[in-house]
C-alpha cells in the first residue's frame, strides 16, 4: 500500500503526512501543504529530518489503514484531497492515529472546538485602575479615557474638571522648573537681568509664551538690553564661523 500514492495511486511516492501516516506522490503533497499545517503536516521522505514522535506516527499509520477507515465511513479513495481530508471523520481519523502512537485510548469523537475568550464589559469595568498614577482610566463601556489630557472626562464636573486642569498645570510648571531651573529657558545674562528686575514675569522663554517676544529680532523684549539670546545673531555669527572654517581649508 506504500509503494503507491495513497491519493492518485502513482508509484514510489515521496512524500508522506505526519498527521495521517500516509505516503503520496509530489503532485498531492502540494495539494495537501496547500490545506494547511492544522489539517495536514507534509514532510519529504529524503529531504527533511524526522522526529522520533514522528517516525511513530508513520509506523502505526500507513496508506491502507487510513484508507480502510475511510472507506467504512464512506469516504472513497478518489474522494478530491481537500474534501477527503477535511471531513469530520478524517480528523477524527488523525486523532486516532495520535493516541494510537502514543499508547493511548483511541478517541471516539472530535474533541470540542476550542472557545475564545470574551472580555465583556463587566470585566472591563471591574479591571479598571485607580491608581492616581494612571495616565488612564477605563469606564464601563470599555472606552479609554486619559486623566492627564484636556479632555473633559466622562460625567466630569466644571468643578473637578477645572481642578484637574489647575493640578496638571502646576506639575508641569514643577517639571519644567526642575529641568531648566526656575521654569526660564533663558541664557546666563537673562537669569541676571531677571535677578535685577528687567524680567520679572517669570514666563518660560519660549515661542508663543511670552507677549514680549520680537519677530523681527527673533528674541523677547524691545532690544538687546532684554537679556535674551537673538536667534538671528546666533544664526549669523554660525553661518560666518563655518565660512571662515571652508575658506581655511581650501
Amino acid at each position: 500500500g506504500n509503494k503507491l500514492c495513497a491519493d492518485c495511486g502513482m508509484k514510489s511516492p515521496q512524500w508522506g503526512s505526519v498527521s495521517f501516516g500516509t505516503l503520496f506522490c509530489l503532485e498531492c503533497s502540494g495539494v495537501h501543504r496547500s490545506l494547511g499545517v492544522h489539517i495536514s503536516f507534509v514532510r519529504s521522505i529524503a529531504m527533511d529530518s524526522w522526529t522520533p514522535a514522528q517516525l511513530k506516527l508513520m509506523q502505526a499509520g500507513g496508506n491502507a489503514k487510513c484508507a480502510a477507515y475511510l472507506k467504512s465511513k464512506g469516504i472513497a479513495a478518489s474522494t478530491p484531497i481537500k474534501q477527503k481530508y477535511e471531513h469530520p471523520d478524517a480528523q477524527l481519523y488523525k486523532e486516532m492515529l495520535k493516541a494510537r502512537a502514543e499508547g493511548r485510548p483511541e478517541p471516539t469523537e472530535l474533541p470540542p472546538p476550542r472557545r475564545k475568550q470574551n472580555h465583556n464589559n463587566n470585566n472591563t469595568a471591574s479591571s479598571t485602575t485607580t491608581s492616581s498614577t494612571s495616565s488612564s482610566t477605563t469606564t464601563s463601556g470599555g472606552s479609554q479615557q486619559d486623566v492627564n489630557g484636556m479632555e473633559r472626562l466622562l460625567g466630569e464636573t466644571d468643578q473637578a474638571y477645572i481642578a484637574r486642569q489647575t493640578r496638571l498645570r502646576d506639575e508641569a510648571k514643577a517639571r519644567m522648573a526642575s529641568k531648566f531651573g526656575g521654569g526660564n529657558m533663558m541664557s546666563s545674562s537673562s537669569n541676571n537681568n531677571n535677578n535685577n528686575g528687567s524680567n520679572s514675569s517669570g514666563a518660560m522663554a519660549g515661542i508663543g509664551s511670552d507677549s514680549s517676544y520680537n519677530p523681527s529680532s527673533g528674541g523677547y523684549g524691545n532690544g538687546a538690553g532684554s537679556g535674551v539670546v537673538d536667534i538671528h545673531a546666533v544664526t549669523d555669527s554660525l553661518v560666518s564661523g563655518f565660512r571662515s572654517a571652508w575658506s581655511t581649508l581650501g
